[in-house]
């Protein structure tokens, strides 16, 4: 049989019961997140730098428009490539870019840890949210379908007939039959 060794078994300093303890673990976490949320506070994007890369990044989307795009992935791909390059000011379309402009305003919004930019036209009058600026970097969530590039009637004319055609009755339908109004008279049983 062993005998008790008092040399193996050491009491724990102050600080390490501290970090063992529950409390401890839940202290040492709100401290982390408090540490994060100031940080997130201090390095929050300006919001001429959120519209200068959501700016930058609608360019790469309407750059990139005429790839088909197979599934969600692929702009999420494709927003992360945004984050780290520029648009090409020369490939872009004056026309396309112009009726963007028109027809789309870009309005960033500043909320306490971060700033949210978001696209507002006829399509989502309330707006949808584009991007992110968060500890100093800007995170692009646009899509192509995001932005109203076209206007126009939705099914042509609004004046016009809805059936071109003239439709022809023919002359012998028969006689229609003699049909009375009903009038409820109780029931026959009683």
């Amino acid at each position: 049989m062993e005998q008790f060794n008092s040399n193996t078994y050491k009491k724990q300093s102050p600080w390490q019961e501290f970090t063992h303890s529950c409390l401890g673990k839940v202290v040492i976490l709100a401290v982390i997140v408090c540490i994060l949320i100031l940080l997130a506070a201090i390095t929050r994007p300006t919001e001429s730098m959120v519209r200068w890369q959501m700016e930058d990044n609608i360019q790469q989307c309407l750059q990139g428009s005429d790839s088909i795009q197979s599934d969600i992935i692929d702009d999420y791909v494709a927003n992360i490539g945004r984050m780290f390059t520029h648009a090409d000011t020369t490939e872009t379309n004056p026309e396309q870019y112009a009726t963007y402009k028109k027809l789309n305003q870009l309005k960033v919004y500043t909320h306490m840890l971060y700033r949210s930019a978001h696209i507002v036209n006829n399509i989502h009058p309330e707006g949808i949210r584009v991007g992110v600026g968060i500890f100093g970097i800007v995170i692009p969530t646009i899509k192509y379908s995001d932005l109203l590039m076209n206007t126009g009637a939705v099914r042509g004319e609004y004046g016009g007939r809805l059936i071109r055609e003239e439709i022809v009755v023919p002359e012998d339908l028969g006689e229609n039959p003699n049909i009375q109004p009903f009038h409820y008279k109780g029931n026959p049983d009683d």
